[in-house]
């Protein structure tokens, strides 16, 4: 009898880990979902033409949300629906631009190296995991219409 006493003490805290998880662990991936990033609405252009302060305001706005926040969500809403995206590997649209980087941007290692804005142009060098990037984006309205990273320079 003391024996079997025994056991049970000793050996209830083994079953206790081997049952199946308690309510609170149920909601791990509802809380891993919850903290991908949401996603906006694209940009919609502005008329009358926002001003050269103006869009240099916003562009710098975007370039911390996007390079220095890492926060994708508010970047994005600076980009329009039909974005034109020069690169090799990506198609046109904010949803593909979307679909490419919001699950990876988050978990990236940037290193600021410098913005620029001049005229209807904006550029943003940075390193991350895959190199150095230069990109430039040329605004419209007051909204990112179209983007090369392909062989571009940082202006001096």
């Amino acid at each position: 009898m003391r024996t079997t006493l025994l056991l049970t003490v000793l050996l209830t805290p083994f079953a206790t880990l081997a049952a199946p998880p308690s309510a609170p662990f149920k909601n791990v991936t509802m809380i891993s979902k919850r903290q991908a990033p949401t996603k906006p609405q694209p940009c919609q252009p502005i008329s009358p033409e926002p001003t050269y302060n103006q869009t240099e305001a916003r562009f710098n706005d975007f370039a911390n949300q996007f390079i220095v926040l890492k926060n994708i969500t508010a970047a994005f809403a600076y980009i329009e629906e039909g974005y034109i995206n020069h690169d090799p590997y990506a198609q046109n649209g904010f949803d593909s631009a979307w679909n490419i980087l919001s699950p990876i941007w988050g978990s990236q290692s940037i290193t600021v190296l410098g913005t620029a804005f001049n005229g209807t142009q904006g550029w943003l060098h940075y390193t991350d995991s895959y190199g150095t990037v230069v990109d430039r984006y040329r605004w419209d309205g007051g909204c990112i219409a179209e983007h090369w990273d392909q062989g571009e320079t940082f202006p001096s």
